[in-house]
């Protein structure tokens, strides 16, 4: 008995399309709409409030978001920590603002002269992959400094808190 194989045919595929649809995988390589912008790692908010009880000053022990929307509130003197999840909404939200922030990093430092009383203090830093941690809000005595563009640090500062004010709890630590 003879032994019978097949032959397929297979067109040639000029070199030009195979090289346009690699350079279009690369191109798209890990590329999720949905996804975080990867530029971000974390953004952290701390407060102090001297007239309160540490226990009942929202951000005294510090809150801290990364860019996959995990949070984490302290830890605390005693090494309490407590975390959670945002929602998708929430992620979004806070990731477009860290990114306009971290677009504008490579400008200077602005400060204002409106400041807050003695004792009460609140800053941000957000941790960028291209610039590593920057002081981006800085709320003191003397006046508030920012760096990323002013109404930009300002949004990301004004939506950072209001999670931090939503999810830290109070009396912290329990």
């Amino acid at each position: 008995m003879k032994e019978s194989r097949a032959v397929v045919a297979v067109p040639p595929v000029p070199g030009l399309v195979l090289v346009a649809v690699a350079l279009g995988l690369w191109a798209c390589r890990g590329q999720n709409p949905g996804a975080p912008d990867p530029s971000w790692i974390r953004v952290a908010e701390r407060t102090s409030c001297e007239a309160l009880n540490p226990s009942y000053c929202a951000g005294t022990y510090g809150f801290t978001v990364t860019s996959d929307g995990r949070y984490v509130v302290g830890p605390a003197e005693n090494g309490v920590q407590v975390g959670g999840s945002l929602s998708e909404a929430e992620l979004a939200r806070l990731s477009a603002d860290a990114a306009r922030v971290a677009g504008g990093l490579g400008g200077g430092q602005q400060c204002d002269t409106a400041g807050t009383v003695p004792g009460v203090g609140d800053t941000v830093d957000l941790t960028d992959s291209r610039d590593g941690t920057s002081r981006v809000f800085d709320l003191e005595v003397k006046g508030t400094c920012t760096r990323g563009g002013r109404d930009q640090a300002v949004q990301l500062h004004d939506d950072l808190n209001a999670l931090m004010l939503e999810y830290y709890p109070r009396p912290f630590p329990p």
